[in-house]
Formats: structure tokens, sequence, C-alpha cells
């Protein structure tokens, strides 16, 4: 029974759709496919492509019809545009080096021969539709992390400034980097700084709202989308956020007792006094954290208050004693 909804429909991660062909080849392989789980189906040469995309296929295997055009037939897999492209097969009856060389620089994933044995042929297609599975996945999740990824990120960051101007509202861009996180790492190594992020990300992602999207967007960097909220509510939010940083006590015990508190600068632009753009935002927002820090760790800067900041001491700018650490004896950035 078909989906009500075929929009976009939801992957199957254990479904074949097959070439409805009756050799005992496809038989064989579809046996191998259920011993290891997977449901199988049979169509049409000319449905394969609907169905697969319908049913959300994770595995897919074409019988070439004669005189069908390779290209033509990789596009009608890719066309429909599915939710997680599955991994595609040919068939053919014997297939030579120069078939296998144009199937492949096509796009299919696999070719095979009637020659082939269907078990080895079924333990590859689900090896590449794992790789598959995964390789989505990490387009869109950081592994380590569970944020979204930095792609993801860039692919919001121009709607959310389109909703913004629509509704007359301001918004916020954020890039945080993890202060003093090289020198950590090469202290306490790379399994203990794994855990701190991991503690970050689950910090920020406990203080911020649903509505917004955090991100990792490099190795100790993430990136906030912040709706709804001005210059100053977003100062005071990131500042916030740094005041109550806290990780995990087992995580602090494997750091040690050198490390002292963890910290992190950011850079914040907003719409729609810094930029109307939202590539231009993010790139305001890292000039902000550059600036910040070339001027010192652990602060908070606005890009609006970034003229006149580069290489100036630290009782050259008023605007920066709202932001710099260390001076008259202050350790917290405000």
């Amino acid at each position: 029974m078909l989906p009500t909804d075929i929009r976009v429909p939801e992957a199957h991660a254990q479904l074949a759709v097959l070439p409805a062909s009756g050799e005992p080849w496809i038989a064989g392989l579809a046996a191998a496919l259920a011993e290891r789980g997977y449901t199988t189906r049979t169509e049409a040469a000319g449905d394969i492509a609907f169905h697969a995309f319908i049913e959300g296929a994770a595995i897919v295997v074409w019988r070439l019809e004669d005189g069908l055009d390779l290209a033509e037939a990789w596009l009608r897999m890719c066309e429909r545009a599915p939710r997680r492209m599955p991994a595609v097969a040919v068939l053919m009856p014997d297939s030579s080096p120069e078939d296998v060389e144009a199937c492949l620089a096509a796009g299919f994933d696999e070719v095979f021969s009637l020659r082939s044995d269907p078990a080895r042929a079924a333990a590859r297609l689900i090896g590449r539709a794992r790789s598959r599975d995964v390789h989505h996945s990490l387009a869109a999740i950081d592994p380590l992390t569970s944020l979204v990824t930095r792609g993801v990120f860039f692919s919001r960051l121009d709607p959310t400034v389109r909703l913004s101007s629509r509704a007359g509202m301001p918004m916020a861009v954020a890039v945080l980097d993890l202060d003093g996180f090289r020198a950590l790492e090469q202290r306490v190594g790379r399994d203990v700084v794994r855990d701190l992020l991991r503690d970050v990300a689950d910090h920020l992602r406990r203080v911020l709202r649903r509505s917004d999207t955090v991100a990792r967007l490099g190795d100790d960097r993430f990136g906030l989308i912040l709706h709804h909220i001005t210059a100053f509510e977003a100062r005071k939010l990131v500042y916030q956020i740094w005041r109550s940083l806290t990780v995990r006590p087992e995580t602090l015990e494997r750091i040690g007792p050198g490390a002292g508190r963890i910290t992190f600068t950011a850079g914040v632009a907003v719409f729609p006094g810094d930029s109307a753009d939202g590539r231009e935002l993010y790139t305001r927002a890292e000039i902000a954290l550059d600036v910040a820090r070339a001027s010192g760790h652990r602060r908070v800067l606005l890009y609006s208050e970034t003229a006149g900041d580069a290489g100036m001491g630290s009782t050259g700018s008023s605007d920066l004693r709202y932001h710099r650490t260390g001076v008259g004896g202050r350790e917290d950035p405000e």
C-alpha cells in the first residue's frame, strides 16, 4: 500500500527493489538479501525508479534494457530527489570491462553479471547501502557532538534572515571558539578533549531555545543562529552562556587541576544592523571573533564594537571596557 504523502517519503533502511525478470540470479540475490534481514520487492524495469522513491528503498538493482542510455537511467534515480540516495547496481547478462567502466562513470555503485555470485553481490550492496547511510548522516549531523553540521548551519542562515526581514524582527549570528584548546589537547590528549567538546555541545543545546540553531563548525568552533534577538540581548545571552558553561565532573577530572575554568571567545553579528545577507553576517561574526581573540581571550564582542579596536591596547577603546578581560583586576567579560 502506497503512503498517502509521496512527496518526500521516509527512507526504508532494509528494503531492496529488484527487477521483475524471473531470472534465477535475481531470485538468488533476493534470498541472500532476505537472509541478512532485507525485504525485497520486484518491479518492471520502467517502474523501478518510481517505486524505489515512494518506498524509500536502500538498495536498487537495474537490469538495463537494450538501447537504454546509462546517463538517462541514472538520472531516473536522482531526479525525484529521494530523502536518501539508495545504493544502485546494474545487472548485465555479460559485462565487459568497458561496460563496467561506463556504468561506474555514469554514477552507479556496482555492476554485476549473471556469472556473479548472488550472495557476494548482496554483501557488497548492503555494505554500499550502509556506507551511503553513514555519509548521509555525516552531511547533516556531527558524529561527535550530535549537533548539526556546517552545511546545515549555512543552509538555515539565509532563510532565517529572510524570515526575520519579513517579520521585521532582529536576529543574530554568533561564532564561538574554545580558549586554549590546542594547548589543552596537546597536554591531555584527543580522547579527553572529545569529552570536553561533547559537554560544551550539550550545554549549548540545553540553554538555547528550540527555534535557535546550534552547529559544530569546526574542531572547537560552534555557530549559533539566534531568532528574534537584538544586539544587546545577543551579547547578554552569549555572556550568560559563557558564565554558566560547565562540563561534567568526570571530564574535569580527566582534564586535571591545571586547566582552570573552561571558557570561550565569541563574535556576534546582528541583522539588520550589521548586514542583511546571511553569509556576510557570518563573516562579520568571525571578524568580531578575530578582533576579540587578538585583544584578549575570554571575550564576547559585537561586530559593531570592532571599529577602531584592531591593534589597540587595553586602554585605547571605550567600547572594550565592557569586554576586555584582565583589566582592573576583573576576570570575567561583561
